[in-house]
């Protein structure tokens, strides 16, 4: 899947952001994000980190708890106030416990990322106890049979449908996550129901990328961007009126209608700020890494946390290209700034360039389907990176029935 937004921390949310004292061009690590098992339970299609089928978590392939204690003592005085559990399956980790203790008892904002097969109703109240934040379960089909088809074992449905039951039961009202392909695109609706039943707080639908096993998947099952479109349409005019739980959508804010992105809460990787801790103590721009070595920038084992962060060239080169030197499309964009090319990881992994044009984006102008209404006249100047893009949006259009090949 997509990485995922993590919520501002209570501190942040409150406006309480004692940003340290950095070299000039160096933003604050605000967000670790851990890949603390390079392992699984499950042997999903779509994966985009591809980690070793491993339901017995023999394989060794866990952070170590030195390695997350050194994380965070380093990370502190960089801006770090929250971190994102992810993995392969982040509870397979042996220690899982008490690394989520370590994190919360550091002051940190925890979110975790799950398949949920592994959640019990124990597990649920010690998550609860622990005032993780935010979790995400994935939920890929409206039954078993699609659901376990993407998932590569058989009952995994089951399993995460309980453990959902348990995350709800215990408070913490997970978001549930459908990554749609040709296989299950038709059961979006189902999803939803079945998501409210279990108690979770929200949907969020992904679509199927070009990354590590998701890569063949993408050529076998994956949507055009139009079919993506058509599928984010469906869901804002017939879904949303009648949910009473949110329901978020995996595609860029340039397709998104202004009254969408007028509601906050849009949920954009805020790359700048992020940095990914693999499951060996690598440190690289997210989990691309573990598949693109050139997005690995160091290791704690040897490497300080601080200089890494400072001075390794591979993020002073994103700094410098990224949003402000974005490429095609991406660079005339009105969301430029705000949206950063949606995603520099999978940007990098198809285009070999960290400011290469997104590709959907890329694909969509190609096609002259890019939303005229969204693009300037001119590349931007440098300016305000986030604030603006709402305001320039606003101009740009004023609804669905807006954009392009979506007329009445």
């Amino acid at each position: 899947m997509p990485c995922e937004p993590v919520p501002l921390p209570e501190a942040a949310a409150a406006g309480e952001t004692p940003y340290p004292a950095l070299p000039e061009g160096v933003p604050p690590l605000t967000t670790l994000y851990l890949y603390i098992a390079g392992a699984c339970n499950l042997a999903c299609r779509h994966c985009w980190i591809s980690p070793n089928f491993d339901p017995a978590a023999a394989s060794g392939k866990f952070l170590s708890l030195e390695h997350a204690r050194k994380a965070v003592a380093q990370g502190r005085p960089l801006g770090l106030s929250s971190v994102k559990l992810t993995g392969g399956e982040p509870l397979l980790h042996p220690r899982f416990r008490e690394l989520v203790a370590l994190l919360r008892e550091a002051g940190l904002g925890v979110t975790i990322e799950t398949n949920g097969t592994l959640v019990d109703e124990e597990l649920a109240r010690f998550l609860k106890e622990q005032q993780v934040g935010f979790l995400s379960v994935s939920l890929d089909g409206a039954d078993a049979a699609t659901h376990d088809a993407l998932r590569g074992v058989a009952g995994s449905f089951e399993r995460a449908v309980a453990g959902t039951r348990a995350l709800a039961a215990a408070g913490l009202r997970p978001q549930a996550i459908c990554t749609l392909h040709r296989g299950n695109a038709h059961q979006m609706a189902e999803v939803v129901s079945l998501a409210r039943s279990l108690g979770c707080g929200s949907v969020k639908f992904n679509h199927v990328q070009s990354m590590g096993r998701g890569e063949r998947l993408k050529e076998e099952m994956g949507l055009d961007p139009e079919e993506v479109l058509a599928l984010y349409r469906q869901m804002e005019r017939e879904l949303a009126p009648e949910c009473p739980i949110p329901l978020h959508f995996d595609i860029p804010f340039a397709f998104r209608p202004v009254k969408a992105l007028l509601k906050g809460d849009l949920g954009r990787c805020g790359i700048l700020g992020i940095l990914g801790l693999l499951s060996g103590g690598e440190l690289a721009l997210c989990g691309a890494g573990v598949n693109v070595p050139g997005l690995v920038y160091g290791h704690l084992e040897t490497d300080d946390l601080a200089e890494v962060w400072c001075e390794a060239p591979g993020l002073l080169e994103l700094r410098r290209l990224v949003p402000t030197h974005l490429d095609g499309v991406c660079g005339r964009c009105v969301h430029r700034d705000f949206c950063m090319a949606e995603c520099v990881a999978q940007v990098f992994f198809q285009e070999g360039r960290l400011n290469a044009a997104f590709p959907f984006c890329a694909r969509m102008s190609e096609r002259g389907a890019f939303p005229a209404s969204r693009l300037r006249a001119e590349a931007p100047a440098e300016g305000p990176e986030a604030q603006a893009h709402t305001q320039d949006a606003s101009t740009a259009g004023d609804g669905l029935g807006a954009l392009p090949a979506d007329k009445p």
